[in-house]
């Protein structure tokens, strides 16, 4: 254990004061998609019901994006998921992930969670597996967004991850 794991974690809902940290974060990750601060403003006004943030010691050290789909509102779709690197394996990512689920389902119903994944990206695709297999739910690959969808530039296809049916109540990661 090291002196950074005796730290209080605190797990809470974005305000647009958070979004510069995590327009920074995610720039800083080198793997994520890079978006416009604005748009990580409109995030954690409009949608901070379905996005979490994690700080620790008054310094933000994670953060999930995610929306309900309009279409199937009992769909979260979990966008962008980040960790800092001076905080990075100790199981934050999977909390957070744990506490949203929670939220979100103590505000309305809801039966999935979705996102799209390349194949290469094996820490997010770890993460929802380990969240499927801790909480019993079934997790399927699903065509998602082709390279070719992705016409703006070279990117690979990012299959959908589909987990669920989720149960009713607290789920125990």
């Amino acid at each position: 254990m090291n002196e950074s794991d005796n730290k209080e974690l605190i797990l809470r809902q974005p305000t647009p004061q958070d979004a510069a940290w995590i327009w920074r974060l995610v720039r800083e990750t080198g793997v994520l998609d890079q978006n416009s601060c604005y748009l990580y403003l409109l995030l954690c006004r409009d949608f901070s019901k379905s996005c979490i943030v994690a700080e620790e010691c008054s310094r933000l050290v994670g953060f999930i994006t995610g929306y309900r789909i309009p279409e199937f509102p009992t769909t979260l779709f979990i966008w962008q998921v980040g960790v800092s690197q001076s905080a990075r394996r100790r199981g934050i990512a999977l909390r957070m992930l744990s506490a949203l689920v929670n939220h979100c389902q103590a505000q309305e119903k809801l039966e999935f969670l979705e996102a799209t994944v390349t194949k290469e990206n094996q820490a997010s695709r770890q993460l929802f597996d380990k969240y499927a297999r801790e909480n019993g739910l079934s997790l399927e690959e699903e065509s998602g967004f082709t390279e070719s969808d992705f016409s703006f530039g070279n990117h690979q296809a990012e299959p959908r991850l589909r987990i669920g049916p989720l149960k009713s109540g607290v789920l125990v990661s």
